[in-house]
């Protein structure tokens, strides 16, 4: 029997193609599971709602494989697909938005394709961004070490921060707000739950006056961590290319790296920090669910790869015992632009220094080799629907066997596999985690599978 293989879409594939044409699709590929999202959507005139697929600050290029609405690329207004009960939100600012539904949609497509799929005998799940709350409030935002808040207009994922208690009670609300509305789901899959590190000024976050309570709370020496982390933010600051071959050498020289921490031990605690608010943050999720009567819904976690997930909190291996399911996420496109991302912060700050010499710097410190010959800002970015990602396919295996070295039961690690990239890249990802030892993949999403990328899935996978 193949491996267990799950297929994720927006409920805008559903409303575009029909419900029997998309589980269709996914059955004959070999799924044997759906995740499906809570927003219905409708088309609007460009620059309203938001661009589907998202940008991602700079994804100008990105299209759809498969159209909605006979575009590849439009613009989408959403709405929640229930009536949010605002009483459990009392104790939170925040609430989901709960606009008027226009009557042509359906409210209660959701329940129809949870219950076709079961129907098919497949697994139906659910799954929501917690951390992304409407209308977040700067001061509820994540804080940089210098008491800064992250650029509204570079964030990919506009999360408020985990130890604030209007958003964690925002986030527990709302998983007891989704449990009530679809108790027939198998699950709740749970996106950016982390603090996600698309800018390299995210490593130093958070550190509001809610993180500082929480840490003292668990014993953690805040002022030894705020001084490592002022310390290393004012070090890229005034950076020279003598630095960036200090950083190489660290890399390739564990024993100099070792001596670094030694030096700096505020930022191991500091990781520790971010993983305990996490994990701690999953478990009261799974309290919320139990209590709600869900005790046999799964729960899952999506996150980052390594070695992100260390600064991002995502500690697979304590997650691991809370979670049925962790999915770390083999999004090459975002690892395509990463390097740029984080240069041109650096490059800003450090004017001077050979645009090159800081790529493959960063390069080697985000583990994604790469063959690009001549290393220039022009070749990070997010790729166009048929350019390959220039991430070496044996990052891909690397960071797998990462994750499963770090998780007692490597059962529950289901990698996510994007499959927005070329057809032949595609061809080979799925070969790759077919014969990797996870039990299984989750594909993400439906609207990047093409035709022949579906029957491309089929043949390989199976």
């Amino acid at each position: 029997m193949s491996k267990f293989l799950g297929i994720q879409f927006t409920l805008a594939a559903v409303q575009y193609e029909g419900i029997h044409q998309v589980l269709d699709n996914i059955q004959n590929a070999g799924g044997r599971a759906i995740c499906t999202g809570l927003s219905l959507v409708q088309p609007v005139a460009e620059g309203n709602g938001r661009r589907m697929p998202p940008l991602d600050i700079d994804g100008y290029e990105r299209l759809l494989d498969r159209p909605l609405w006979g575009k590849r690329e439009l613009w989408l207004r959403g709405y929640l697909a229930h009536e949010p009960d605002l009483e459990l939100f009392a104790h939170t600012p925040y609430h989901p938005n709960s606009a008027p539904v226009p009557p042509e949609l359906d409210r209660e497509l959701p329940h129809k394709v949870l219950a076709e799929a079961h129907a098919r005998k497949m697994r139906a799940y659910i799954q929501i961004s917690p951390t992304t709350i409407p209308g977040l409030k700067a001061e509820d935002q994540v804080h940089y070490i210098d008491g800064s808040l992250p650029d509204p207009h570079r964030r990919v994922a506009r999360q408020g921060c985990l130890n604030n208690p209007a958003v964690k009670n925002y986030i527990l609300a709302l998983i007891r707000d989704t449990v009530r509305h679809y108790p027939e789901t198998d699950g709740l899959f749970l996106d950016w739950v982390e603090f996600t590190p698309y800018d390299l000024r995210d490593h130093f976050s958070c550190t509001c006056s809610h993180c500082a309570k929480q840490a003292q709370e668990w014993g953690y020496n805040w002022p030894q961590i705020l001084h490592s982390l002022q310390h290393t933010w004012e070090a890229l600051h005034h950076l020279s290319c003598q630095d960036l071959a200090r950083i190489q050498r660290l890399l390739e020289h564990p024993s100099e790296l070792l001596e670094l921490f030694q030096s700096w031990p505020g930022w191991l605690d500091f990781w520790r920090f971010k993983a305990q608010t996490v994990s701690q943050l999953y478990q009261e999720i799974r309290q919320v669910m139990d209590e709600e009567g869900a005790k046999s819904m799964e729960l899952g976690a999506n996150g980052w790869c390594p070695p992100l997930n260390r600064s991002s909190g995502m500690d697979y291996r304590t997650l691991g015992r809370i979670c049925n399911v962790l999915r770390p996420k083999l999004f090459t496109f975002h690892w395509s632009v990463l390097p740029r991302w984080y240069g041109q912060v650096l490059l800003q700050w450090n004017p001077q220094l050979p645009e090159r010499f800081l790529l493959d710097t960063l390069v080697s410190c985000l583990d994604i080799p790469d063959s690009i010959p001549s290393r220039s800002f022009a070749h990070y970015h997010i790729p166009a629907p048929n350019e390959p990602h220039p991430a070496r396919e044996e990052t891909w295996r690397i960071k797998i066997d990462e994750v499963l070295a770090q998780v007692e039961n490597p059962e529950r690690v289901y990698v996510s596999a994007h499959s927005y990239r070329p057809l032949e890249q595609w061809k080979r990802m799925v070969a790759i985690l077919r014969d990797s030892p996870v039990p299984g993949m989750w594909v993400t999403r439906y609207g990047y599978l093409s035709d022949a990328k579906l029957d491309a899935l089929k043949n390989i996978w199976n």
